[in-house]
């Protein structure tokens, strides 16, 4: 078995934390993860895609009440670690504003 990790900065405040577990070229398992810095609290997730608990699923993280966990319609670890990837990366300023307003309130 393979682990791969990586983190990809977006800028100095804002990262995707990635690592996945591969078996000859399979997907096994994977945690994708939007990671924000906020001055008044550090380092905080903000949206998570993983396969914890025996599905892909994405965790919407917010700063006062548990996570919402939403099971991915996808066929394939592999599909949902591309998934992952793809929609942090097209949506993370959304997603980070979204948390400042739950921060805020």
């Amino acid at each position: 078995m393979r682990v791969v990790s990586y983190v990809y900065a977006f800028d100095d405040n804002n990262a995707l934390r990635v690592r996945f577990e591969l078996e000859r070229g399979r997907v096994l398992s994977f945690v994708v993860q939007l990671e924000c810095y906020f001055v008044d609290h550090g380092w905080l997730p903000v949206v998570r895609y993983d396969t914890a608990h025996g599905f892909a699923h994405r965790d919407t993280i917010h700063p006062r009440r548990e996570a919402e966990k939403k099971a991915m319609p996808v066929g394939s670890y592999e599909e949902g670690l591309s998934f992952s990837e793809n929609d942090l990366k097209s949506n993370w300023r959304e997603y980070r504003r979204r948390y400042e307003e739950w921060l805020e309130k």
